[in-house]
C-alpha cells in the first residue's frame, strides 16, 4: 500500500507541468467553477490564472462552444474525447452534441525526416526502397496520423498512414490524467457522480488505444472487405500488410467525389436519389445483417466513385452487435412503428445492463407516452436518429444504461440519416429499414432454426439424463460418507458489516497492547534485578525505561477499557 501511495506521488509529481496546462486551459474557457478544481489551484501554482478571461470574451460565448474551443486546444487525446462523447446521448444534450460534432483535429503536420524515420524502424526498409515514389507532403494530418500518397513498385497508387511520433506516450499521460480528474469528480461533484465519469473515462481510454494501433485498423478493414465481399456497390481499400505495422498502415489510394457535394455528383451524371437509397442500405447491412459496422461515417470518410460506388475510409473506430443484440434492435424499431409499447420495453430491457426496472408498469407509460409522442406523424416525416437519441432520455430518468456499442450504432444511424437526406429529403429512412429488422424477428421463426433449437434442446437433455444416475450415486456416497459439504455466501452490505469490523478491531488492539504491555513489564523487571549497567540512581537504565513504558500501556489499556464501560 505504501509503496503504490509513493508511486501515485512519483506518477503525480511528473504529470505537474501537463496538469497546469489543462487545467490553465480550463480556467481560461471558464471551467473554474464547474470543475470545482479551485483546490488545485495552490498545488500547481494557478493563482494567478484566473487572468484576463473577462477581457478577452470568451466567457461571452455559450458553454458548449467554450468546451469544443478548449477541447481543440487541449489536443489530440482530449479531440478524440470529444469526438467519441459526441456519440454518447445519454450524457449529452443538443447543443453539446451540435458543438462537439464540430470538433476537427487542426494540427499542422509533423516533418517529412521523421515520416521516413518512422517508417524505416517500424518497417525495415527505407522509404526509397519500399516505394517507387513518395509524396513528401501529406494529403491529410490529424491527431494521430498524417497521410502520404504514394507509388508502389508496380505502379499501384498508395495512402501511407503514418503514426505521430510519441503520440502513444503523450495519450497515455493525458488517459492518465483524464482518469484523474475523472476520480475528483466523481468524489467530490454529486451533480456529475451520477454519469459515472470514471467508467466513460475506461471506455474511452480502450477505444482509443484501440485507434493507436494499425495493425487492428487493418484487421478492420479486411473483415469488413470480407463481409462485402461481390457487392458491387461499396468499395474498401486493399490493405498492403507487408507494408504495413502498428504505427504505419499502407493501403490501396481511393478517390472520388465527396458524398456531400451535390453539384459534382451531378456534374458526373450521379443520381443523388439514388445515391441516398444506396448509403441508407449499406448502413442497415452492416448493423442487421452483419452486426459490424462502420461507427464513423460521416462525409469525410466517405467518397463516391463512378457509378455511385460508396468507398469508406478509416477503419479504426468500428461497432459490433451479437446476434441477440441486433434482434433486440429489431425489435425496437418495429415495435416502434407498430406502436406495440410491450414489445418495445422488452427490447430496451434486452439491450440494457441491468435488464429489469424497479417499476415496470411505470416505465411501460412513459415507453407509451414517448412512441405516441414521436410516431403520430407519418413513417416518411420520422427522422430515426432523432428518436433514438430522444429515446436516451427515457432511458436516463430510467437509470438504464444500454449495452456493448448501442451508442456508436446510434451515432452511425445519425450520420448516414444525415447524409442520407441531404441527398434526398423524401427518403423514407424506416420504411428502408424495415425489411432488415423484420427479416431478423420472422427468422426466429423458420422451422429450420425451430428445429435446430430442439435438436440442441434434446441433445442437451440426453446428456443430462445420461450424466444423472451416476451424479446421484456419487451424491448419496458423499452425503453417507458425511463428505458432502455445501458452499454458502453470505453477503452483507458494506455499511451493515462496519460495526462488527470496528468491534473486532478494537478487541485485537486490546489484546496485543495487554501482551505488549505485560511483555514489556516481566522483560524490565528481569533486567533491573540482573544489575546490567549503566545504572541510574542505582537501577539500570534499560530496565527503568522498559518498566516505565509497560506502565503507561497498561494505564492507557485501563483508561480505554473505563471509557467504554468495561469496568
Amino acid at each position: 500500500m505504501l509503496f503504490q501511495r509513493f508511486r501515485s506521488a512519483v506518477t503525480f509529481a511528473s504529470h505537474l507541468p501537463r496538469y497546469r496546462e489543462i487545467l490553465t486551459i480550463l480556467f481560461k474557457y471558464g471551467f473554474a467553477d464547474v470543475l470545482k478544481l479551485v483546490a488545485l489551484e495552490q498545488v500547481l501554482g494557478l493563482e494567478n490564472v484566473a487572468i484576463a478571461i473577462h477581457e478577452t470574451g470568451l466567457l461571452s460565448k455559450p458553454l458548449p462552444v467554450r468546451m469544443r474551443l478548449a477541447l481543440e486546444e487541449l489536443g489530440p487525446t482530449f479531440i478524440k474525447f470529444g469526438q467519441i462523447l459526441s456519440s454518447r446521448r445519454d450524457l449529452i444534450d443538443d447543443e453539446f452534441y451540435e458543438e462537439l460534432c464540430k470538433l476537427q483535429d487542426c494540427v499542422p503536420p509533423f516533418p517529412t525526416k521523421q515520416v521516413y524515420q518512422i517508417i524505416n524502424e517500424s518497417l525495415g526498409r527505407p522509404v526509397k526502397k519500399l516505394f517507387k515514389s513518395f509524396e513528401e507532403t501529406p494529403c491529410g494530418a490529424a491527431s494521430i496520423s498524417q497521410v502520404h500518397k504514394a507509388t508502389l513498385h508496380d505502379g499501384t497508387v498508395v495512402a501511407v498512414k503514418v503514426q505521430r511520433p510519441d503520440i502513444t506516450e503523450v495519450i497515455n499521460q493525458d488517459l492518465a490524467i483524464l482518469a484523474d480528474l475523472a476520480s475528483f469528480l466523481e468524489n467530490h461533484v454529486p451533480e456529475i457522480r451520477s454519469l459515472s465519469p470514471q467508467k466513460v473515462i475506461v471506455e474511452f481510454s480502450e477505444t482509443l488505444k484501440k485507434e493507436l494501433h494499425f495493425t487492428r485498423e487493418a484487421l478492420n478493414a479486411e473483415r469488413f472487405a470480407k463481409q462485402f465481399e461481390g457487392n458491387l456497390l461499396i468499395s474498401v481499400p486493399v490493405i498492403y500488410r507487408e507494408l504495413s505495422s502498428d504505427l504505419v498502415l499502407t493501403m490501396q489510394f481511393i478517390k472520388g467525389i465527396q458524398i456531400d457535394d451535390r453539384k459534382s455528383l451531378l456534374k458526373h451524371d450521379i443520381a443523388p436519389e439514388k445515391l441516398a437509397v444506396t448509403v441508407t442500405d449499406l448502413i442497415y447491412q452492416q448493423i442487421f445483417v452483419y452486426g459490424f459496422f462502420h461507427a464513423d461515417p460521416h462525409p469525410g470518410n466517405m467518397v463516391v466513385l463512378p457509378g455511385g460506388v460508396i468507398g469508406l475510409y478509416d477503419y479504426g473506430m468500428m461497432g459490433m452487435f451479437s446476434l441477440q443484440f441486433r434482434r433486440s434492435i429489431a425489435g425496437l424499431i418495429t415495435g416502434l412503428a407498430k406502436k406495440n409499447h410491450r414489445q418495445v420495453m422488452r427490447s430496451i430491457l434486452d439491450m440494457s445492463e441491468e435488464g429489469s426496472v424497479d417499476d415496470p408498469v411505470h416505465f411501460l407509460s412513459e415507453v407509451e407516452e414517448f412512441s405516441n409522442e414521436h410516431f403520430a406523424e407519418s413513417l416518411r416525416d420520422i427522422k430515426l436518429g432523432e428518436v433514438l437519441n430522444n429515446l436516451l432520455a427515457v432511458l436516463r430518468e430510467n437509470r438504464l444504461r444500454m449495452k456493448g456499442n448501442f451508442y456508436l450504432g446510434i451515432k452511425a444511424l445519425t450520420q448516414v440519416e444525415a447524409i442520407g437526406r441531404y441527398l434526398d429529403p423524401n427518403v423514407n429512412f424506416i420504411v428502408l429499414g424495415k425489411p432488415y429488422a423484420m427479416e431478423l424477428i420472422v427468422e426466429r421463426y423458420q422451422p429450420r432454426r425451430i428445429l435446430k433449437v430442439i435438436t440442441r434442446v434434446l441433445t442437451e437433455s440426453i446428456d443430462f439424463l445420461d450424466d444423472l444416475p451416476h451424479d446421484l450415486r456419487l451424491f448419496y456416497t458423499k452425503l453417507k460418507r458425511g463428505e458432502l459439504s455445501l458452499p454458502l455466501e453470505h453477503r452483507i452490505a458494506s455499511e451493515g458489516i462496519e460495526p462488527l469490523r470496528k468491534t473486532l478491531d478494537s478487541v485485537c488492539n486490546r489484546l496485543v497492547n495487554a501482551l505488549l504491555a505485560s511483555s514489556l513489564l516481566i522483560a524490565s523487571s528481569i533486567l533491573i534485578h540482573s544489575r546490567i549497567p549503566p545504572h541510574l540512581f542505582g537501577i539500570p537504565v534499560f530496565g527503568l525505561v522498559g518498566f516505565l513504558l509497560g506502565f503507561y500501556l497498561c494505564l492507557r489499556l485501563s483508561i480505554s477499557i473505563w471509557r467504554h464501560g468495561g469496568l
